[in-house]
């Protein structure tokens, strides 16, 4: 659902750019939500790529106090 709002907003912002005279901010915003929403992309494809991590209990601390 982000990804979708992120690249429709995209898409908005693209063609208010076109459509008005000074574009400029429009135009930066379009790029900057598209680059968000890639970004979301490789989360979620980097998520499914890893497996679940697994943690290693600690070794148990050595209670023996020095002389």
């Amino acid at each position: 659902m982000k990804i979708k709002f992120l690249l429709f907003s995209a898409i908005i912002f693209l063609f208010l750019g076109w459509n008005s005279k000074d574009g400029v901010l429009f135009f930066f915003f379009a790029v900057h939500l598209f680059t968000l929403s890639l970004g979301v992309i490789f989360l979620k494809f980097e998520k499914k790529l890893q497996p679940g991590l697994r943690l290693e209990p600690l070794p148990e601390a050595d209670t023996k106090t020095r002389d």
